[in-house]
């Protein structure tokens, strides 16, 4: 009985033992909450977007009217592009056939992988409804009917198209394999020249009409546009998203404010929204209203058709938005080889052009600055000649 009554006590005195003090249950709270708080931590930096320049894949932002790259970051490295393809796709299409064309989509069109507007074999689509379903839902079937159908039912003679309007375009680092962008080897082109493609397309009315839409119905179905930058950002008028697991995710998007457009370019970057609308809250920021010309500040003396010259000069005051203004400004003139009498002061006689970069940012009329009297009609000397001789004949008579 004695031995039993120990155990029980010695039992009682581990459970005494076990008992966690206010003071321990407390730092092991603590320290819970340290492990806690530092995984919080990683996750975030983990999850945190990546800067621009951070990580890899490429970054580029381009004046829209100039091609002045403003910045980059592996502008020039040589990267898949997915479905930022289609940028060549409709320029070339757009190029090639009519909107209303009717197109009987091709069996090699129907079921192709991937984003889809799932057109069947055997239907009827105008290429301005394929288009749209190119460039608003991303479908791949879409870019193979058109293709097919532009190409004269040849999609490979469609993707030497691509190829050859590329060339056309001075860019040596872009080829295409396939007009949807699904990956292959060999289909690539870098930010600076994806960024060129893009500025060629916006030149296309039509283009620029597809890209900036953002809802669109094909045969009662509505299909909404994957550039949500469109409707989260003031000032965005196109772009395109595109993703495959090798490219990772891919967008070009163009914005403009007071009539400068820039282009933003990502390949292969995570948080590509957030890149493109900083990207454009800093460099519209830059954004100057340059005078290239006050008023009656240029001057050019014009030939006058009896002898002589005329000065004329701008009759209006010449601004203009740009980035990164570096005085640089060009004139052209543009006038008749002569001007002619009988002319008042402050008449047109011509046009002056401001251009920059290589591009025409403004113009203005040239006016005279003093009246041209129309000139004295002189007999001709041969006319002379003729009465002279005549008058002797008759006198001779």
């Amino acid at each position: 009985m004695c031995a039993i009554k120990k155990n029980k006590r010695k039992k009682k005195s581990k459970r005494k033992n076990n008992t966690r003090s206010p003071a321990r249950i407390m730092g092991q709270v603590i320290f819970l909450k340290k492990w806690l708080s530092l995984l919080l931590i990683f996750l975030m930096l983990v999850s945190a977007p990546l800067p621009a320049s951070a990580g890899s894949g490429a970054f580029l932002v381009m004046d829209g009217r100039t091609g002045t790259v403003l910045e980059e970051e592996n502008g020039d490295a040589c990267l898949p592009m997915a479905s930022t393809t289609k940028i060549m796709t409709a320029l070339v299409v757009l190029e090639r056939v009519g909107l209303s064309d009717a197109v009987v989509i091709p069996a090699e069109a129907a079921g192709v992988e991937g984003s889809s507007l799932y057109i069947k074999a055997g239907e009827t689509y105008t290429v301005e409804e394929l288009l749209y379903g190119l460039m608003l839902q991303s479908a791949n079937d879409c870019a193979v009917a058109l293709a097919w159908y532009a190409g004269g039912e040849s999609v490979a003679e469609f993707v030497a198209m691509m190829n050859r309007k590329a060339a056309d375009l001075g860019l040596t680092k872009t080829h295409f394999e396939n007009p949807n962008g699904l990956s292959a080897q060999g289909h690539q082109t870098t930010a600076r020249e994806l960024a060129m493609i893009m500025a060629a397309a916006m030149e296309n009315e039509q283009f620029r009409v597809i890209t900036g839409t953002k809802r669109y119905t094909v045969k009662g179905h509505t299909i909404v546009n994957h550039n949500k930058l469109l409707s989260i950002y003031d000032g965005c008028i196109g772009g395109k998203t595109g993703y495959t697991m090798e490219a990772g995710r891919c967008l070009v998007t163009v914005a403009q404010r007071e009539g400068a457009p820039l282009i933003c370019v990502t390949l292969g970057r995570r948080d590509d929204w957030n890149i493109h609308t900083e990207a454009y809250e800093k460099w519209f920021q830059t954004l100057s209203n340059v005078t290239l010309a006050e008023k009656e500040s240029f001057s050019v003396s014009l030939p006058l058709a009896g002898g002589g010259t005329v000065n004329a000069v701008n009759c209006d005051k010449v601004c203009g938005n740009l980035f990164q203004y570096d005085g640089s400004i060009e004139t052209k003139v543009l006038a008749g080889p002569f001007v002619y009498g009988n002319r008042e002061a402050g008449d047109v006689a011509g046009t002056v052009e401001f251009w920059y970069r290589g591009v025409k940012i403004s113009e203005s009329p040239l006016v005279l600055t003093e009246a041209v009297e129309a000139p004295i009609k002189k007999e001709l000397f041969i006319t002379r000649i003729f009465r002279f001789f005549r008058r002797l004949f008759l006198k001779k008579q």
